[in-house]
């Protein structure tokens, strides 16, 4: 089996916190999808380390730590990342918004939090932004 959908994003990474695996149904199209658009944040990022803290989850352990009722999480579709070392949260998130804005981009939701960014690739062609900060 592959490392990861990606080079530098492996199923450990997107595993639900809980230890269920990545579903297998999505690993050859939203794994892949998800996997690219971080491959393009960490080249825009100096091709630096980002920290995965969350990828994939399952309903039950989203509920259990009061995620959105419709998180993209539990759809395969979202990750929340750390900064790579050297970079701030403020860089960091511009950097992503700058991408995000791009046509053709695959970000659809970006979540400014206190340290972290929340992206994810959902079905729509409407960027949705929010800040928990």
């Amino acid at each position: 089996m592959a490392k990861g959908p990606t080079k530098n994003l492996s199923w450990a990474e997107l595993k639900c916190a809980d230890g269920t695996e990545y579903p297998i149904k999505w690993r050859e199209d939203r794994a892949i999808e998800l996997g690219r658009t971080f491959e393009e944040i960490r080249l825009a990022c100096g091709g630096k380390p980002i920290e995965v803290t969350s990828g994939y989850r399952t309903k039950g352990y989203n509920a259990k730590i009061g995620g959105a009722k419709l998180s993209q999480h539990v759809q395969g579709r979202a990750l929340d990342l750390k900064p790579p070392a050297g970079m701030s949260l403020a860089d960091f998130g511009h950097t992503i918004l700058k991408l995000a804005n791009r046509p053709g981009s695959r970000i659809k939701g970006f979540g400014w939090y206190n340290s972290w960014i929340h992206i994810d690739i959902r079905p729509t062609t409407e960027l949705t932004t929010w800040d928990f900060r």
